[in-house]
């Protein structure tokens, strides 16, 4: 065997165990978003005052083995990128327009990550990041505002605009009946002005 053999033998063993870990560690990815992303949601709506309190100890146990079995698989224990990226409910990506939609939304998610901010702090009594949750709810709130008085602003120079255009279209209807008529008046009777 030369030496350019043994080099490819061993790049393309390199390539089919590169993916064959790349395809175990996205399956083990996968597999600790949903119980993790159940758990999540749970003590959530417990903490609004809904939920399933009497499933949190199960769905604990869902994400320990989702946990181990991640580490049986890759080696190690899931990174914090993803165990973010399981639990982010912030949405965006790289088709978002700057529009008024996407301002809205911004501000959507600023009143909720405040909100979020508000539960977590008042649950351990953090009452400086409470306050800070607090601010960014109000945050989103009054930029919601401006989006909406933009909005009506917008709606009423349009309106006028309309009104405008429909007063200036009538003006010059009936001072088009006139022309008209008096030119067909005054051509058939000469004595008849208008």
């Amino acid at each position: 065997m030369s030496e350019d053999e043994g080099d490819r033998k061993s790049h393309l063993r390199l390539a089919v165990e590169n993916d064959r870990q790349t395809v175990e560690r996205e399956w083990a990815r996968h597999g600790i978003g949903s119980p993790l992303r159940n758990l999540a949601a749970n003590i959530i709506r417990v903490v609004r005052g809904a939920g399933k309190s009497y499933e949190i100890g199960e769905q604990c146990a869902d994400v320990l083995k989702a946990f181990k079995a991640y580490r049986e698989s890759v080696g190690h224990w899931p990174t914090s990128f993803e165990i973010d990226e399981a639990l982010s409910v912030f949405t965006g990506g790289p088709d978002d327009t700057y529009d008024e939609f996407w301002s809205w939304r911004c501000a959507q998610e600023e009143i909720m990550r405040g909100g979020l901010q508000v539960a977590a702090s008042r649950l351990v009594g953090q009452r400086t990041q409470e306050n800070r949750g607090q601010t960014e709810m109000m945050d989103g709130v009054r930029a919601l505002d401006r989006i909406r008085e933009d909005r009506r602003a917008r709606a009423a120079e349009e309106e006028k605009a309309r009104r405008q255009a429909l007063r200036a279209a009538s003006i010059k209807a009936k001072s088009g009946i006139k022309v008209k008529r008096s030119k067909a008046t005054t051509e058939t009777d000469p004595d008849i002005s208008l």
